[in-house]
C-alpha cells in the first residue's frame, strides 16, 4: 500500500467511530434514552447502540456505558414506560418481542406464524405503535404472496385436501409469473401493504380487514380512545412510482375501525405525509402538498376535527411559503420542508414541535395550532433538531460541520419559548486537524430569473498563501433537497487532507420558499449550471487562499448531472471529476427510472403514459442533458455507479464511460453491487478512498 492511499486509509478508519444521534427519548424519571449510529469497518455495517444518560433539574449526573442494539430494527417504548416492543432481525428471521421491566415476556417468530411477509421498517410506509390500552401493537407489512401452481404438476395422491397445504383451499393455477408492481428505488419487495395487530395477552397476530384492494395502506396510527386507526391511503392504479426521496405521489388520510369499516378524506390533488392526533383528541393533523410536479418542495400543515368523514372542512395551519415570511420575534421563516413529525412531538397547551430545513440550517420551530403562531427555537451557530418532548422538557441535537452531534436539554418557557436555555448532555469540540477550518454561508443573487436568492456554503481554511487551496466544487443531487449544517464523512476526509469545499444550494434547493423550487423545473442543465459557475466564481474573490487552476467537481445523483455538465461546458475550468451515478441521458432515463415522472416535470412537461408518445418532450430531454456536452469534456472523470441502482440506473453512467474513452479522456468506472446512494459500507470506503486518490492524483497534489 502506498503511503497516499494508507494515509486515506486511516483517516477514514479514524473518522468511522465518530457516532450519530439517530433519537432520543426523555422519561419521566429524568433518563434520557439514546440511540446512536457508528460504522463498523470489520463488520461492514454500521452499529447501533443506546446510551443512557441520568439527570436532575436538566443536568446530568451519570451516563451509562453504550450498548449494541444492532439487531433490532424497530423498537417502542409503551405510554406508561412499563413496556417495551422490539421488532429483531436475526439470521434471516423478524421477530417481534415485548420487554417489561425485569425480562423478556414474550418473543413472535414473525416468519414462522407465516400469516405475512416482512415487516416494513422504513420512513414511508412504517408504522409500530402501542394501542392506548397498550396490550396491542400495531404494525405494517408485506401481503403474503399466494401460492400457485403450474398448469402441470406431478402430484402425488394426498387425504388432506385438494391443495395438499391443510388450508382447505385449492391453490390457483398458472399465477407464479403474474407481475406486482413494487414502490422502486430501496423500497424493492414492498408491493402490497397490510396493517397487523398484535396482541399481548392472547399473544396473536390479526390482519386488519377492510382496506380496499386498491388502496396501499402507510403510517397507521391508534386514535386516542384507540377505537380506530388512521393511516395514509397510496392508490395502486395505475401504476406505483418511485417513493423514497418522492413526497408528490397521490394519496389521501384514512379511517379503519376494527370491524372492518374503512374511509377516507376527500383530499383531490394532493400528496399527504405523517397524520398525527392533538393531545386532548381533538383533531388529526398531517402535511401535505399538491400532488405530481417536484418531488419535493414546501408542505402544508394542516387540521380537521374528529371524528373523520368525507366531507371533513380542513384548515390550514401553516401554509406554504411562497419566498419568505416573518414569525415571532422578526425571525424569517421559508416554510415547512419535513415529511414527518418526531414520535412525540407535543409540548404543553397544544404546541407543536417541529424541524425543518432553512436554507443551510435545519431548524426547530413551536408553533401553536389554535393560532398557528411560529416560534424558533435559538441556537447559537449550527443547526438544531428536536428529537422528543416530554410535557415542556426538550431534548435535541446540535449539529456542525467540525464538530460531532452534541446533545442538549432545556424546557420550553411559558411566554419566552424562544430563549429555551441548553444543558448539554454531551460535550463537542472541533475535531483534530481541522482547528484551522471554518465554514461560511454565502448569499448570493443570480443576475436575471424570477427567484435570484440561492446560496452557497465555504468550508476549509481560514486563510492561506494566495492559491495555495485546491476546491471541491460539490452540487447537491435531487435536484429539489439541499446542503444543511451538519458534520459527514466525506466532507471531514476533504478537509483533513488539505481541501475547500463549497457546497452549493442552487435554485430549486428546497429550504428558501416555494418559489425557489418551482424555479427550476424547465430550466435544468442551464440555471443550475450557471448557479454553480456563479457560487464558484463568488468563493474564488472572497477566499484568496483558493487556487483557481485547482477546482474538483463531486456530486451524485442530479449533482452527478451537474458536474457532468460543467466539465462539459466549462472543460478548461474544472480538472478533475467525480460523479456518483449521475443523470447522463434524461430522455434514456425516462423509460427505465422508477420515476419516469422526474424527467417530464423537470424539463417542464406534466407526465402521463396516456395517448401518444410526445417526441418534442423527449427531445428536450436530451437537448438539456449532460450526452450533449459529453465530447467537449477534458477533465479525467471518475464514475461511481450502483448496478442496482433503480433510480438512475447504470446504463447512465456506462453510456457516459464509453462516450468520454471514445473522445480521448481519462475515464474509470467502479460498478458497485449497490443502489442509488452507494450506502453499504465496504462501497463507500471503496469509493471514497478511490475518490481521494483520483482526485489528488489529476490535480497533481503534492503528497
Amino acid at each position: 500500500m502506498s503511503l497516499k492511499v494508507d494515509k486515506f486509509v486511516k483517516s477514514y478508519k479514524s473518522l468511522s467511530q465518530i457516532p450519530a444521534v439517530v433519537s432520543g427519548a426523555i422519561r419521566s424519571n429524568g433518563v434520557i434514552n439514546t440511540k446512536w449510529t457508528q460504522r463498523n469497518l470489520e463488520k461492514g455495517k454500521s452499529t447501533e447502540f443506546t446510551k443512557d444518560f441520568f439527570t436532575s433539574n436538566l443536568k446530568k449526573i451519570a451516563e451509562c456505558t453504550p450498548l449494541d442494539v444492532s439487531t433490532e430494527t424497530l423498537s417502542r417504548l409503551s405510554h406508561s414506560e412499563k413496556l417495551r416492543a422490539v421488532l429483531r432481525d436475526c439470521d434471516n428471521k423478524q421477530f417481534l418481542e415485548i420487554w417489561q421491566q425485569h425480562n423478556l415476556i414474550r418473543s413472535v417468530d414473525l416468519n414462522a406464524l407465516d400469516i405475512h411477509g416482512p415487516v416494513y421498517a422504513d420512513r414511508d410506509f412504517a408504522s409500530f405503535e402501542w394501542s392506548p390500552d397498550e396490550k396491542k401493537i400495531l404494525y405494517v407489512a408485506e401481503k403474503k404472496k399466494p401460492k400457485s401452481d403450474p398448469f402441470y404438476k406431478r402430484k402425488a395422491p394426498t387425504t388432506i385436501n385438494e391443495s395438499g397445504d391443510g388450508s382447505g383451499e385449492p391453490k390457483p393455477i398458472g399465477q407464479e409469473y403474474v407481475y406486482v408492481q413494487d414502490w422502486g428505488e430501496q423500497l424493492v419487495g414492498k408491493k402490497i401493504s397490510i396493517l397487523a395487530q398484535y396482541d399481548i395477552e392472547n399473544d396473536v397476530v390479526d390482519i386488519l380487514e377492510g382496506v380496499p384492494e386498491n388502496i396501499f395502506a402507510a403510517q397507521p396510527k391508534y386514535a386516542p380512545n384507540g377505537s380506530y386507526i388512521v393511516g395514509v391511503a397510496y392508490q395502486l392504479e395505475p401504476r406505483k412510482l418511485g417513493m423514497v426521496y418522492c413526497a408528490n405521489r397521490p394519496s389521501t388520510i384514512f379511517h379503519l375501525d376494527f370491524e372492518g369499516n374503512y374511509g377516507s378524506v376527500s383530499l383531490q390533488g394532493k400528496s399527504v405525509k405523517s397524520p398525527i392526533f392533538s393531545p386532548n383528541g381533538d383533531y388529526v393533523l398531517w402535511l401535505q402538498r399538491k400532488s405530481g410536479g417536484p418531488h419535493a418542495s414546501a408542505m402544508q400543515l394542516v387540521k380537521t376535527k374528529l371524528p373523520l368523514n368525507e366531507n371533513a372542512v380542513v384548515d390550514v395551519v401553516v401554509d406554504i411559503v411562497d419566498h419568505e415570511k416573518k414569525i415571532e420575534d422578526g425571525v424569517s421563516f421559508y416554510g415547512l420542508f419535513n415529511t414527518g413529525f418526531i414520535s412525540r412531538p407535543w409540548a404543553t397547551r397544544n404546541r407543536l414541535i417541529i424541524n425543518a430545513d432553512q436554507k443551510y440550517k435545519t431548524c426547530s420551530y413551536v408553533i401553536d395550532i389554535s393560532t398557528g403562531s411560529i416560534t424558533q427555537l435559538k441556537i447559537e451557530g449550527g443547526s438544531l433538531r428536536v428529537l422528543d418532548v416530554y410535557e415542556d422538557i426538550v431534548l435535541a441535537v446540535k449539529r456542525d460541520f467540525l464538530k460531532p452531534d452534541q446533545l442538549l436539554i432545556g424546557k420550553l418557557g411559558q411566554e419566552q419559548e424562544s430563549n429555551i436555555i441548553w444543558e448539554p448532555l454531551t460535550s463537542t469540540e472541533i475535531l483534530p486537524n481541522l482547528e484551522k477550518c471554518m465554514y461560511e454561508y454565502l448569499d448570493l443573487k443570480a443576475p436575471k430569473g424570477d427567484v435570484c436568492d440561492f446560496n452557497a456554503i465555504y468550508i476549509g481554511p481560514k486563510s492561506g498563501n494566495d492559491k495555495s487551496v485546491p476546491l471541491i466544487v460539490w452540487p447537491h443531487g435531487g435536484p429539489h433537497s439541499v446542503f444543511g449544517t451538519y458534520l459527514f464523512l466525506e466532507e471531514v476526509m476533504y478537509l483533513n487532507h488539505g481541501f475547500a469545499m463549497l457546497l452549493i444550494n442552487y435554485r430549486g434547493s428546497l429550504g428558501s420558499g416555494q418559489k425557489s423550487v418551482e424555479f427550476l423545473p424547465s430550466k435544468i442543465g442551464d440555471s443550475d449550471v450557471q448557479d454553480c459557475i456563479q457560487a464558484t466564481d463568488a468563493a474564488l474573490s472572497k477566499y484568496p487562499w483558493l487556487n483557481p487552476n485547482k477546482l474538483a467537481l463531486v456530486g451524485g445523483s442530479h449533482g452527478g448531472f451537474l458536474v457532468a455538465h460543467l466539465s462539459g461546458q466549462y472543460p478548461d475550468k474544472f480538472k478533475v471529476v467525480v460523479a456518483r451515478n449521475p443523470v447522463i441521458d434524461i430522455a434514456a432515463m425516462s423509460i427505465i427510472s422508477d420515476i419516469p415522472d422526474w424527467c417530464y416535470v423537470e424539463i417542464g412537461k406534466e407526465y402521463t403514459q396516456k395517448g401518444e408518445i410526445d417526441n418534442d418532450a423527449l427531445a428536450r430531454m436530451r437537448q438539456v442533458s449532460p450526452i450533449n456536452h459529453a465530447h467537449k469534456v477534458k477533465a479525467p472523470t471518475l464514475l461511481l455507479i450502483g448496478s442496482k441502482d433503480l433510480r438512475v440506473p447504470p446504463h447512465q453512467g456506462t453510456e457516459h464511460y464509453y462516450r468520454l474513452k471514445s473522445n480521448g479522456v481519462v475515464t474509470k468506472m467502479l460498478l458497485y453491487d449497490d443502489n442509488h446512494p452507494l450506502a453499504k459500507l465496504p462501497n463507500e470506503f471503496d469509493n471514497l478512498i478511490n475518490s481521494l486518490i483520483w482526485i489528488e492524483d489529476h490535480l497533481e497534489l503534492e503528497e
